[in-house]
């Protein structure tokens, strides 16, 4: 765990998840949870060290899997915004199996007692949550899924992105909104935005610049699948185009299936949404 920023803590070890904290005299504000119940456990004890507060929230910046499997396990009222309320809800047997069968050899607690720990605070646009006399500001503004939100502590001059900010990592486009996640790329690069810091969802803290090879990535993407299209080849054969991408970034050999499988859903949608443009 590294103190970024006062009273801001992140951890970016859990399973490639970044995961941070905002400890205030009133009580822990959680960004985001470890993805694997001993995870999210471990990240708790390591919270309890540093405040003997209790969580009061846990902010979710998606409903992505690696996100709210480990929410139970920390405590406090969860908030998110509706759109990531109403993916959650959704989940129903078959989520659960298919994760307790993918991650049980990890952790058994997966299969034994996880339970989805919805929402119980959603919002439309902005919330705003005051802890002592640290605001927290959580925006609405999709882009790399429908219920991405981001988290702004405008005194600290820092701002938690969730998998909108990917530094050094394949971003996963599977729910993307191109055209607006690079626009909010641009927002938060222009120099007049207020935050310097940014935590990502996946990888280190960083400054505004680092942001840029995640916004080129994107825009590449488009542009193969535009011409892709152009060219009047079929779906089946974007998967030629996974391999051009999986070399931007190092990835070990026990993730490459997996960042295959990102990449390749990530092409998929963006040919489907362009598709059903025309």
């Amino acid at each position: 765990m590294k103190q970024i920023a006062p009273h801001i803590y992140v951890k970016d070890t859990y399973r490639g998840v970044t995961v941070g904290c905002i400890v205030t005299d009133a009580g822990v504000i959680c960004i985001d949870s470890p993805l694997l119940p001993a995870d999210a456990r471990d990240w708790r004890a390591q919270i309890a060290r540093l405040s003997p507060k209790p969580v009061r929230f846990v902010v979710l910046t998606d409903a992505n899997r690696d996100r709210i499997l480990g929410v139970q396990y920390l405590g406090g009222t969860v908030v998110a915004h509706e759109v990531a309320w109403e993916k959650m809800k959704s989940l129903g047997d078959a989520f659960r199996q298919q994760a307790a069968d993918s991650l049980a050899p990890c952790d058994a607690d997966v299969a034994a007692d996880w339970r989805i720990a919805l929402p119980q605070i959603t919002f439309t646009n902005k919330l705003v949550l005051f802890q002592g006399d640290v605001p927290v500001v959580i925006q609405h503004v999709g882009g790399a899924t429908p219920g991405s939100v981001w988290v702004h502590l405008p005194k600290q001059n820092a701002l938690f992105m969730g998998d909108l900010a990917t530094p050094n990592v394949h971003p996963l486009a599977a729910e993307a909104d191109l055209a607006t996640w690079l626009d909010v790329l641009r927002q938060v690069q222009n120099k007049n935005f207020p935050a310097k810091l940014i935590i990502p969802g996946r990888g280190s803290p960083c400054k505004k610049a680092a942001l840029e090879p995640t916004a080129n990535y994107l825009r590449t993407m488009r542009a193969r699948v535009q011409a892709h299209i152009r060219s009047r080849k079929p779906r089946a054969d974007l998967a030629l185009l996974v391999s051009e991408f999986l070399g931007r970034y190092p990835v070990a050999d026990d993730d490459l299936d997996c960042i295959q499988r990102r990449i390749r859903a990530g092409l998929d949608h963006i040919y489907d949404t362009l598709k059903s443009k025309k």
